[in-house]
This record gives structure tokens, C-alpha cells and sequence, in this order.
């Protein structure tokens, strides 16, 4: 009888843990089954981050800027950007409303916005000014910026640094649910060929359905770009970028300026190496004889005057009677610019098809 009793004893403590390592077993399961649905929600929360609509995007000042995918109302007060949606095919981009500067001003690269309903486009402001009764009436999601936005008030007179900034901020705090993206061709130290990329690149994270067509466009645009550089550079010619100011005034723009792109990304061989200091945007002031003494090759001749409305300076240099004596004149090799392309559209499509249009005037003498 105790032999029986000693033998259920030992039976008991063997069930006893047997149920003990079932239940343990159990919460190894329940514990794993948790680790697991742990370690998924990453890949379920990467999941939703790809269905977002907004997008991070790289502005022309290297910032980091949320804009939200497929805007429908946007304002763009660049023409470079116009110009690249345009080519993009607009229709595709989505936008139902959009609001550019001065529309009945526009150049004719633009006519597509000029002619356009008011339904879809609409005036509001220019591209030193943006209008806030516009942006009142829109609400534009987005807003696309240009180098000369907030230059000016609203009567056309220019703002002082510290007006500016206000003017800026002011606008960003009223708007405070719109993204405002700097996105333009910076006119400092010009680098044309990163600007326009950048801008593509954003364009295309922004309105995703055009991105195959830029991205197409902007390659043809780089090997043409590359194409003129090495002939260029095969000529061994100097060049000069001149300006006519005005009627009556001559700057020049040599490396590391606004145009700095004749010699960086078009691969001609300055005339002037040398740095100088410039005095503004509309560059180095200079009279006829600088020009002589440094007797380019070949000058590309920007008209501002002429581009701007206020009379065509062109016609007085070429008579000069010092700048007849440069080798440039004296060879034919005087080429004047177009100017919209060069100056107020810089770093569109059209625009630098048209750039380089101008410059193989010269370069199909070598070819």
C-alpha cells in the first residue's frame, strides 16, 4: 500500500509538470505572435508613407520643403517653371486654377498662359509682387517663387532688405496652410545646368503623371548642353558676355557671375579670367576700351534694354568705332542674344533651346 502511494506521488509531480511547461510553452507563443506583429508595423507604416500625398522636395536654396502631390491650385511667379510645365504637357499636371504674374504681360514664349480662360489662369501680381487678394480669392496649395519675388510693393517701388523680409514673412504667416517653394534659376554665381535638374526633379516629384516627359526632355537638353560645350571648347576662341543696360550702358559678366554659364556649362574660354566686383545684378560696369583691351574672339551681346521695353542698346554698340577694332567685330563674330531666353526665362526648356540655338550661330562656323 505505501509502495502504491509513493508510486501516485511520483505520478502527480510528473503532471504537475507537464502542465507547468504547456502554459509556459503557451506564452513563448503569445509573446512571439506579439514580437511579430511588433517587428511588421515598420514595413506597414512604409507601406502608408508610400501612399502619402506629400512629397519632400529640394527648393533652389538646397532647403528641404513638404509640398503636397497633385496641388490644384498653384501660383507660380517664375517664368523658368512656367515655361518647364508647359513643355511637361499642363493638361497633365492636374492644376485647375493657377495664378501667374501680370498674364497680359507675359512673354510671347508664354502665350499658352496668355491665351488661356481666366477659368484656368489668372493674373496676380509680377514677378516682384505677389498679391495677396488673389491668394485671398485661390488659396493656392502651393506657390512657386522666383529669385525677384518680394522685390517690390504693390505700386512697383522697391523694398529695402529689411522690407523684404518683412514682406516675406508677413506673406508666409497669413498663408500659413500653403507650401511656398523657392524654385527658380539662381542669377549668383550661375550654375544652369544643377538649377534646371533640380527644378525637374522637383516638378516631376511634385505632378508625378509629367515626370517620363521631363525626364525625357531633360536629357535630350543635357546632351545638347554638353554637345556645345565641347565644340566650344574644341574652338579655342575667347569669349565675352557684354550687356547693354541701357541705351547708352555697356557691363561685362565674366566667370562667377549671373552668366557664368557661357563658361561653365556652354565650355567657352573666357576673355577675362580675372575677377572683378560687381556692382549688381545687371554686372560690371565698363566702357568700350576694356572691351578692346581684352579683344575677344567672339561676343554674345545681351540687349536688356531692348528685353525690358526701354529702347534697344544694340545698334550703339556695334558703331562704336572702338569696338569695330576688336577681333570679334572685324571677323563678323558679334552675336546678339535673345533676350527673354537670357534673361527673364532662364532655365525653361524653350528657353535654353533657345540659348543654345544662339550660341551654334558662331560654333557652325566650326563644324
Amino acid at each position: 500500500m505505501k509502495n502504491k502511494f509513493i508510486v501516485f506521488m511520483i505520478a502527480a509531480v510528473i503532471l504537475v509538470g507537464i502542465l507547468a511547461g504547456c502554459s509556459s510553452n503557451n506564452k513563448v507563443s503569445e509573446d512571439a505572435v506579439k514580437t511579430d506583429a511588433t517587428s511588421r508595423a515598420p514595413a506597414e507604416n512604409e507601406e502608408t508613407s508610400e501612399v502619402s500625398d506629400t512629397v519632400v522636395i529640394t527648393d533652389s536654396d538646397g532647403n528641404k520643403v513638404e509640398v503636397k502631390k497633385n496641388p490644384t491650385r498653384v501660383a507660380v511667379f517664375d517664368y523658368s517653371i512656367l515655361d518647364i510645365l508647359y513643355n511637361a504637357g499642363f493638361e497633365n499636371t492636374g492644376i485647375e486654377k493657377l495664378i501667374v504674374p501680370n498674364k497680359e504681360n507675359l512673354p510671347e514664349e508664354l502665350a499658352f498662359y496668355k491665351n488661356a480662360s481666366n477659368d484656368l489662369v489668372i493674373s496676380g501680381g509680377t514677378l516682384f509682387y505677389i498679391d495677396w487678394d488673389v491668394l485671398d480669392l485661390i488659396q493656392p496649395e502651393l506657390v512657386i517663387i522666383g529669385g525677384r519675388a518680394f522685390g517690390m510693393g504693390p505700386s512697383g517701388e522697391r523694398l529695402s532688405s529689411e522690407e523684404v523680409e518683412k514682406y516675406k514673412e508677413e506673406t508666409f504667416s497669413r498663408y500659413s496652410d500653403t507650401a511656398f517653394v523657392k524654385l527658380t534659376t539662381n542669377s549668383s554665381d550661375s550654375q544652369l545646368t544643377l538649377d534646371i535638374e533640380n527644378n525637374i526633379t522637383a516638378l516631376s516629384q511634385i505632378f508625378p503623371e509629367v515626370k517620363d516627359v521631363l525626364e525625357l526632355k531633360w536629357a535630350k537638353l543635357k546632351a545638347d548642353i554638353q554637345d556645345v560645350n565641347e565644340k566650344a571648347k574644341s574652338t579655342g576662341k575667347r569669349a565675352l558676355f557684354a550687356m547693354m543696360v541701357d541705351q547708352t550702358t555697356l557691363s561685362v559678366f565674366n566667370p562667377n557671375s549671373r552668366f557664368d554659364m557661357l563658361y561653365e556649362d556652354f565650355g567657352f574660354i573666357p576673355a577675362d579670367e580675372g575677377a572683378v566686383a560687381w556692382t549688381n545684378q545687371h554686372g560690371f560696369d565698363v566702357r568700350a576700351e576694356y572691351v578692346l583691351e581684352k579683344n575677344p574672339d567672339v561676343i554674345f551681346l545681351l540687349d536688356r534694354s531692348a528685353t525690358v521695353g526701354s529702347g534697344a542698346g544694340a545698334e550703339n554698340f556695334m558703331k562704336d568705332p572702338i569696338i569695330k577694332q576688336t577681333t570679334a567685330a572685324q571677323n563678323g563674330d558679334i552675336y546678339v542674344l535673345t533676350g527673354n531666353a537670357w534673361y527673364t526665362l532662364t532655365g525653361g526648356v524653350t528657353a535654353t533651346e533657345t540659348m543654345i540655338s544662339d550660341l551654334n550661330q558662331f560654333l557652325s562656323k566650326y563644324q
